[in-house]
């Protein structure tokens, strides 16, 4: 079966998302959109935790309720 992966971020005020055919690269696209968010904001640095960013598989084609099968 075809997947395709979101990798997410929650901060106390947005939450963050993004998307990619390789788990890796929407981690990376992820953080980019981080450290960008950050740029906007003039946040510090290290404003964001990379530990809490999470990458979830999804399966094409399949029904999911609060990111997990039904």
């Amino acid at each position: 079966m075809k997947a395709i992966f979101g990798a997410f971020y929650d901060s106390r005020n947005f939450t963050f998302e993004a998307f990619s055919d390789d788990p890796r690269k929407a981690k990376a696209t992820l953080i980019k959109g981080l450290r960008e968010h950050g740029k906007q904001y003039k946040c510090e640095p290290n404003w964001w935790y990379k530990d809490d960013v999470y990458v979830i598989e999804y399966q094409l084609n399949i029904p999911y309720r609060d990111k997990d099968t039904i």
